[in-house]
């Protein structure tokens, strides 16, 4: 899978998708590039062991935007 992004009415993008090793890479070099504090590292160790055990949440654009932005 490439790298694609979702746009808006527009064309502008507004976000991107990337595979999960990407994704993975990312938090990781950002956990090693920053000074974070003890709470961000244990939310972020908590999400990684969520996903490994297939315990994460996902929801859709849709079912957010609903959500902030009720009609």
């Amino acid at each position: 899978m490439t790298t694609q992004f979702i746009t808006n009415n527009k064309g502008e993008k507004t976000a991107a998708i990337i595979p999960i090793t990407e994704y993975e890479d990312l938090l990781h070099q950002h956990h090693l590039n920053l000074e974070l504090t003890d709470d961000y590292k244990k939310m972020i160790d908590i999400m990684l062991e969520q996903e490994s055990s297939d315990k994460a949440g996902y929801v859709s654009f849709e079912t957010i935007k609903d959500r902030f932005f009720p009609k």
